[in-house]
């Protein structure tokens, strides 16, 4: 489905046909765009691993990368031309190396992903320029804005997004779109389909305990 499609879906299925409409197509695009970041958080539907955002190259000394926005964990890390980082949490890495922090350049084994919101502390520090190569889960790179605009998540999920249009729809604030019992019927499907929502919080207990515990 492409971004035209999605909105015409929507007026189909909430017989939003009057003029004016009850609902812009801003408004329902933002509601699309809104609906596969929310799938994403919830199902971890985007695993990247050649995206632009999954290279970084890195300078001697450096003890830490930055991570694009749209990362919600990191999932593997290597040196280009070299091996696999290891990760470790940072209360690991107290309890074995006191000190770590401070430990002078050398040849980096580990990556600690809860050191700094959106970076990744590297140890040891880099004595040598690199290039990393990431694999991430995230939520999309860019919102969809033309017509033909799809989003990235796989085909198969895309009507499904419609639910969470709806459930946004349905709670504009206005006497004739305002239906907070079909708003809950459409979270209901969204959620059957992508799992329950993910508060901040709960996405950082995911993420150490994916590294802590490991995952699929």
């Amino acid at each position: 489905m492409n971004l035209r499609n999605f909105i015409d879906d929507f007026r189909r299925d909430v017989r939003d046909t009057g003029k004016p409409p009850m609902w812009t197509d801003p408004e329902i695009i933002d509601f699309v765009n809104q609906a596969e970041d929310e799938a994403c958080r919830r199902a971890g539907l985007l695993v990247d691993s050649s995206s632009s955002i999954t290279e970084i190259s890195v300078s001697a000394g450096d003890y830490e990368v930055e991570l694009d926005a749209s990362v919600i964990y990191v999932r593997r890390v290597r040196v280009q031309g070299g091996q696999v980082l290891q990760p470790r949490v940072s209360r690991s890495m107290d309890e074995d190396a006191p000190g770590w922090e401070d430990t002078p350049a050398g040849n980096p084994v580990i990556f600690v992903p809860d050191w700094e919101s959106g970076k990744l502390r590297i140890w040891p520090p880099f004595s040598a320029t690199a290039t990393l190569r990431l694999t991430v889960v995230r939520t999309p790179l860019n919102e969809m804005v033309e017509d033909d605009d799809e989003p990235e998540i796989p085909r198969r999920y895309h009507k499904s997004l419609l639910d969470w249009v709806k459930f946004l729809a349905y709670q504009k604030q206005d006497a004739d779109t305002m239906d907070l019992v079909k708003a809950a019927k459409f979270e209901e499907r969204f959620t059957a389909e992508f799992g329950p929502p993910s508060a901040a919080i709960d996405e950082h207990w995911a993420a150490e305990q994916y590294y802590d515990v490991g995952a699929n």
